[in-house]
């Protein structure tokens, strides 16, 4: 059965408003499940609902384990890895890589598998804070290895990467702004720099 533009919208409303709220442990599961029984009463498969509610909101509909790392959100409001120590139904003990401990609502964690094609935030050369793709993950050494889409790849220990506030990720445009800014003044260095010998080599 295919869904209807109204249906869609209706179900993703309603999952925007359980993913904007603050309410999380019994109540919040039980909204969730509506959302998905919603899905599946206009024909979508309950695994397709549940995947489609991960990826859009990145918060995992089950609290993590302990051991398993995630992106916690810090006082920054930004989201940086760390390692889950004990959870409750509503919140997770978190320890972050660089060392301090906090607790956070369970819909403050996202997953972190670091899977190829997913989006994080990192500190590229030249350009600071900058959203690149990933390639490939090295559990073992905790390093991330990333494209920033114009061929050029990095690696970052997971340490130094981080997503953003959810709605507050740069956009493409202001992105391609960056770039053209900075392209700009790369070519202004360069004329004066053109210039300059141009004017040794007449003075001489």
């Amino acid at each position: 059965m295919r869904l209807t533009d109204e249906q869609l919208r209706d179900v993703l409303s309603r999952a925007e408003e359980i993913q904007s709220s603050s309410r999380s442990g019994p109540e919040a599961d039980a909204e969730r499940e509506a959302v998905i029984q919603a899905g599946m009463a206009v024909g979508l498969q309950r695994t397709a609902v549940e995947r489609a509610l991960r990826e859009q909101f990145r918060a995992p509909l089950a609290p993590p384990a302990p051991g398993e790392l995630v992106f916690a959100q810090s006082a920054d409001d930004k989201y940086y890895v760390a390692e889950v120590l004990s959870t409750t139904p509503e919140s997770a003990r978190v320890r972050f890589l660089w060392g301090s401990e906090h607790t956070v609502p369970l819909d403050e964690a996202r997953p972190s598998r670091f899977l190829p094609g997913e989006r994080i935030m990192c500190d590229w050369p030249w350009w600071g804070p900058f959203k690149a793709t990933v390639i490939r993950y090295d559990a073992a050494k905790q390093r991330v290895k990333v494209s920033d889409g114009w061929g050029s790849t990095k690696t970052f220990p997971v340490t130094e990467v981080w997503l953003d506030a959810l709605g507050h990720e740069p956009s493409k445009l202001a992105s391609q702004s960056k770039v053209k800014a900075t392209m700009l003044a790369w070519g202004v260095a360069a004329g004066g720099l053109l210039g300059s010998a141009l004017t040794w080599l007449l003075m001489r």
